[in-house]
């Protein structure tokens, strides 16, 4: 058997809609190799939304490795794209609309179908039969060419029994079907084939599944049905559910409330915020009934959970260019350190949120050559001209796991302007979420800015003014 998953120009990004932490296109993929298709071809469009389809299926799913991805502007007949996609002529299609999710076996309708080809209706399941619309698939016959015409045939043919289908329309479409599946009312167990929708994870607990890696505080309160990605973190004092559905590692800080709501991959919620009946991204949050969009300009409202940016190419030169001026001092630096039997320059690696950063911390005892190894570093890409030094405290009373990961992951600098960041004052938590803000905000205004700070620190002109501690309140209705 051969299959099309047809675009639908109507809803572009449906593919992406989350159903129990894989996306609808993943899903889809599951079905059709649960029914033996020999190979499988994807129509996309020239729309942002169509790339990103792409771009997951290219890059985040095995499933996707021997799909083929036909670029269709303006949008081709079924057979049009079998063609592009080098499916023999002549042989019977099945075509899946990109919103319908089925399950069942649909094989022998297929071999079975006239010549003419064949439209079928799929009910949808009685767990989600009030709020899912019917899904309509076709089988193009052997004479039956597939032009547009062949998508408006009256002709439907009920299947009965256990195949079942859903149109997937919107994201509050998805999050239903999620909520069926993580408690039970559809089927998850392998052993039941096309049937089942498969749940990359592990019960806990009834309704509330972990992804591997998963961090969930014993004191978050989840109310099932609720889904945790792969390495996602959800902080202590958190309440997540009933319906959520939490992307890969994104993170849900202390405090945040979430209910009816599905979380991007990479999405820190912040700390204390409430959302419910949304789907939220790193700044912008979009309500489920109408997709109306919020967009959330405070990184520590909703926020990026990512590794460090790269040095650029300019600081990377003049990193190369002090390292070319310091380098005989270095050396003379390095045959003192070795004349005093001081120890070597230690290499450590700093755990982060996504991979860990090798750096050269100064343990020579001599100033000049440890400049010399933390410009390497600058040029290397390793490190930034201007940041943060390594956060050595451990972590303290209060803070999440989450925050510490990625105040780890802040960009570490030849010119290390902790002393304007924050009050020294302050307590090890402000600290780190001082760090935080600085890693998402960091550009050449505020680096010139914090490097004023220390140098007005450094001539005694008053310490630099602590950062607000905790993100404001937002709440979406």
């Amino acid at each position: 058997m051969y299959a099309i998953i047809a675009r639908d120009a109507e809803s572009p990004d449906a593919g992406l809609f989350s159903i129990a932490g894989r996306p609808l296109v993943s899903r889809q993929l599951q079905w059709l190799r649960e029914l033996q298709c020999r190979r499988v071809a994807v129509q996309i469009g020239t729309d942002a939304a169509s790339m990103a389809v792409a771009a997951w299926l290219s890059e985040h799913d095995a499933l996707g490795a021997d799909v083929a991805l036909v670029l269709a502007a303006p949008p081709l007949s079924p057979r049009g794209v079998a063609r592009r996609a080098g499916f023999p002529e002549g042989v019977p299609l099945l075509v899946v609309p990109a919103t319908v999710l089925g399950g069942g076996d649909l094989a022998p309708m297929v071999a079975a179908a006239p010549p003419r080809g064949l439209s079928i209706r799929l009910d949808p399941p009685e767990a989600v039969a009030a709020r899912a619309a019917p899904g309509v698939v076709r089988v193009l016959g052997l004479d039956e060419a597939g032009d547009d015409r062949g998508a408006s045939d009256p002709r439907l043919d009920e299947v009965v029994g256990p195949s079942w289908g859903a149109l997937i329309r919107s994201p509050a479409d998805a999050l239903a079907l999620s909520a069926a599946v993580l408690s039970g009312r559809i089927s998850s167990d392998p052993a039941d084939g096309p049937r089942a929708i498969l749940v990359h994870a592990a019960e806990r607990s009834p309704g509330v599944w972990a992804g591997r890696g998963a961090l969930i505080s014993q004191a978050a309160e989840l109310t099932p049905p609720v889904f945790v990605g792969a390495r996602a973190v959800v902080c202590s004092g958190a309440r997540v559910g009933p319906s959520v559905v939490i992307g890969r590692e994104a993170v849900v800080e202390t405090g945040a409330a979430l209910s009816h709501a599905v979380v991007h991959d990479e999405t820190i919620v912040g700390v204390g915020v409430s959302f419910s009946h949304v789907e939220l991204a790193p700044h912008r949050a979009v309500r489920l009934a109408d997709r109306a969009r919020l967009d959330v300009h405070d990184a520590l409202v909703l926020g990026h959970r990512g590794g460090p940016p790269a040095p650029g190419l300019l600081a990377r030169a003049l990193a190369l260019l002090l390292l070319v001026l310091l380098a005989p001092v270095g050396a003379l630096g390095s045959l003192v350190s070795y004349l005093l039997g001081r120890g070597a320059a230690a290499r450590i690696d700093v755990p982060t949120a996504s991979a860990p950063i090798t750096l050269v911390e100064g343990a020579t005892g001599v100033a000049p050559l440890d400049a010399v190894l933390r410009l390497w570093d600058v040029v290397l890409g390793r490190r930034f001209l201007v940041g943060l030094s390594p956060w050595k405290e451990g972590r303290p009373d209060g803070a999440s796991d989450a925050l510490l990961a990625d105040a780890l992951a802040v960009p570490h600098g030849f010119l290390a302007i902790d002393a304007g960041l924050a009050h020294p004052d302050a307590d090890a938590e402000t600290r780190l979420r001082a760090r935080l803000w600085y890693a998402r905000e960091k550009g050449w205004l505020v680096d010139a800015a914090l490097v004023l700070r220390c140098v007005g620190c450094a001539l005694g002109r008053g310490p630099a003014a602590a950062p607000a501690r905790r993100a404001p309140a937002v709440e979406v209705p």
